[in-house]
């Protein structure tokens, strides 16, 4: 479970919190891959190009979407701060 942030956008620690509420989920993934047959460094590395395309589409929305810059979407991996999660 993630909870819901508890510090402003602004705040600087916001970003480490962040962290700690999706790493729990983040090790559910990875355990639940390992259990079914995949490889932990495998499953990181799947993790990580899954993240790229995150981040690659939070910078070049489709066109019938709203401005991620309303939302701070798209921004915790550019930018080391918090976005809204899905």
């Amino acid at each position: 479970m993630i909870n819901t942030p508890k510090l402003p956008v602004t705040h600087e620690d916001r970003h480490i919190l962040c962290q700690e509420e999706v790493d729990g989920s983040l090790q559910n993934i990875i355990d639940r891959a390992t259990t079914n047959g995949w490889g932990t460094m495998e499953t990181i590395g799947a993790m990580e190009e899954v993240l790229k395309n995150r981040i690659l589409y939070a910078d070049h929305p489709h066109p019938n979407e709203g401005d991620p810059k309303e939302t701070n979407e798209g921004r915790a991996f550019t930018h080391g701060r918090g976005g809204a999660e899905e």
